[in-house]
């Protein structure tokens, strides 16, 4: 800027003065010098320092930008979210469920429960209560597919949602997780060896079912399920 400046005061200047006939003598390559670089410097720094500071406040508008959807996604994930799991809580559960609703195919849900956990949870402790969920959690998403919706519905109650799957392929699927939770390797306590099994019903879901009914007919198979002895998949409930 300080050279523009100088350039076209000496090309203002010198035309000037031989406009009018003014001599061009020492005093005038001088003045045609300083005069730009005592006015050009300071707007020069001015403006480059203002440029600095704009800088930094966009890097920092950047970062807090970065930082706040951070925030964001850590506070949705953590209200969606089972701590103990990492699986979907109820509310984040439901909430995939009633959006697959809308959508035009057939799911079937799952409703996964472990059994005799009370028992196990008073006989080996609450720590070891813990890592049977955490087990369970795991091998539900071992035996599922990314497009299948997991999560954690109650204290030991999970639920699944297998995308596009009619009832027939469902129940195989089922029972490929009621084994996958069976073929868990035992764990051990202070009160000898800890073995988890699972409880499922299952309800499938045309493209036009109710969410609420759905759940409930799952619950009812489950229910069932337990009533024949635990560790078996059913979908069908005997009417009260």
């Amino acid at each position: 800027m300080t050279v523009i400046a100088i350039v076209l005061t000496f090309t203002f200047s010198f035309s000037s003065r031989l406009a009018f006939g003014m001599p061009i003598d020492w005093l005038s390559w001088i003045e045609c010098t300083v005069i730009p670089i005592v006015i050009a410097m300071p707007i020069s720094s001015y403006i480059f320092l203002q440029a600095e500071k704009y800088k930094d406040a966009t890097q920092a508008l950047a970062r807090s930008h970065t930082a706040l959807k951070e925030t964001h996604e850590k506070l949705t994930y953590s209200t969606t979210h089972d701590q103990a799991t990492g699986l979907l809580n109820r509310e984040g559960f439901l909430g995939q469920l009633a959006r697959a609703r809308h959508e035009d195919e057939c799911d079937t849900l799952l409703l996964i429960d472990a059994d005799n956990f009370t028992g196990l949870n008073d006989r080996h402790g609450h720590a070891k209560g813990d890592e049977i969920l955490s087990r369970i959690a795991k091998a539900l998403l071992y035996a599922t597919r990314p497009s299948d919706i997991v999560g954690r519905t109650g204290g030991t109650e999970f639920g699944v949602i297998l995308r596009g799957v009619d009832k027939d392929s469902a129940m195989l699927r089922a029972e490929l997780i009621r084994r996958q939770v069976e073929a868990m390797p035992w764990m051990k306590s202070g009160r000898g060896s800890v073995r988890a099994t699972v409880s499922i019903g299952g309800a499938e879901m045309p493209a036009s079912a109710d969410t609420a009914q759905s759940l409930r007919q799952a619950a009812r198979c489950l229910y069932e399920a337990k009533q024949q002895g635990r560790n078996r998949v059913s979908f069908s409930y005997k009417s009260a």
